[in-house]
């Protein structure tokens, strides 16, 4: 007969040492999570600007410019995203040309992410690390020239 039956299990050392590792892991791994969600969204907003521009070059083919009429421009494919609202930069009224625009992507919570995404007709894409711009805008992004601040190009 056995006097005691042989217990099994984690020890209180084993189970401390089983989540300290965890939370290490975590510690690590969050960080990293949260930079790729950001450049997700921004490559969200990226994808919305670039079917815009496909649709205005549609616009264009058949009318020679990007707007409806002299004091609007034409309506978007896409105007927000989960995290962006999206719109023309700069006045209709106030272009010096039928053949030029840009499209900006701004975020819904500046808090979160200040950061701001642009297209112009060329295709050139830059991503800015904060603007003025806010979604609150009707119509189109007003101050076109100075809202964007520490620009690069986007891909880099």
């Amino acid at each position: 007969m056995e006097k005691f039956a042989k217990s099994r299990g984690f020890t209180l050392v084993e189970l401390l040492a089983g989540v300290a590792i965890i939370a290490i892991l975590i510690a690590v791994a969050y960080p990293s999570y949260l930079n790729y969600v950001k450049r997700a969204r921004i490559h969200a907003a990226y994808q919305a600007l670039l079917d815009n521009a496909q649709s205005l070059e549609r616009h264009y083919a058949n009318h020679a410019n990007f707007k409806k009429n002299s004091t609007t421009w034409m309506d978007l494919a896409i105007t927000q995203t989960q995290h962006f609202c999206i719109r023309f930069q700069g006045n209709p009224r106030g272009t010096t040309s039928d053949s030029i625009y840009s499209i900006k992507a701004v975020a819904w919570d500046k808090e979160q992410e200040p950061r701001v995404l642009w297209l112009n007709q060329n295709g050139t894409a830059q991503l800015c690390q904060s603007s003025s711009s806010t979604c609150e805008e009707q119509d189109f992004f007003k101050n076109p020239a100075r809202a964007d601040k520490n620009c690069q190009p986007y891909p880099s």
